[in-house]
């Protein structure tokens, strides 16, 4: 069963996707936070949900702004508006099942935005999962646009990101607000993490993953040999199988 819960933003209304099984308990629930020029129907989060559905935990699911049906003004694109969307999103899905377990599961941009959002509130999660975590998102997306043309980016104030099938044109200003709130400038957490990274990302680098973990005795690396930033449908199915178990051990 879907429910839908509408939040009004700055920006915009938008709508939650909750996805709940068969006879739930009302006992756990994921949100969900896709990456960057994703949607809330991705592909993979529908695999993904599945599979908490089949191990009796709902999901929600939303589109952050300016990606997906939510795309509008580039210039909603902004590291405080997608915090604040998501912070409205969870205190709206906590207002609708205030008995309900909260967990966040974060996606490369998602999971840079969830460990931003760790940082600075510090909220009550039975589970936190990350997969393929753009941990260092301002060195990405200059990686994204290009050596050659991030002086051009810079001087004229936007570029696009034209290597999707939805080209985003991208403000300079969002790449300084992303230099201005590095997750590694803060690095150490308090909470239970666990990473899941393919050992071969070309997009969101294992290797910061890895630094990330040997700070933090709290947070769980599980490495993926030979896998890159979109996991193959093997590993995909493996992954999604051993997070709704640990959720639901939780």
């Amino acid at each position: 069963m879907k429910e839908l819960i509408n939040v009004k933003s700055r920006i915009d209304s938008f709508d939650i996707d909750v996805f709940i099984p068969d006879g739930w308990d009302e006992k756990k629930l994921m949100i969900c936070h896709h990456g960057f020029n994703s949607g809330k129907n991705s592909e993979t989060y529908l695999i993904i949900g599945n599979k908490f559905l089949e191990k009796g935990i709902a999901y929600a699911i939303f589109s952050l702004p300016y990606h997906a049906e939510r795309r509008g003004d580039y210039n909603d694109f902004t590291v405080a508006n997608c915090i604040e969307d998501c912070e409205l999103a969870e205190k709206a899905i906590r207002e609708k099942f205030p008995y309900t377990k909260i967990g966040i599961l974060g996606t490369s941009f998602g999971g840079y935005l969830s460990l931003l959002r760790i940082q600075k509130y510090h909220h009550d999660y039975f589970a936190i999962i990350l997969k393929s975590p753009a941990i260092k998102m301002d060195e990405i997306l200059k990686t994204i646009i290009g050596q050659e043309m991030f002086e051009f980016f810079k001087k004229q104030g936007f570029g696009v990101n034209d290597k999707k099938e939805t080209p985003m044109r991208i403000n300079f200003s969002f790449y300084e607000e992303l230099s201005e709130n590095r997750v590694m400038d803060n690095p150490k957490y308090d909470e239970e993490i666990r990473i899941y990274h393919g050992n071969i990302d070309d997009t969101a680098p294992y290797k910061d993953s890895a630094e990330l973990a040997s700070l933090n005795e709290n947070i769980n690396l599980i490495t993926y040999e030979n896998e890159n930033h979109k996991f193959s449908s093997e590993i995909l199915n493996e992954f999604s199988e051993d997070v709704a178990n640990y959720c639901l051990s939780k």
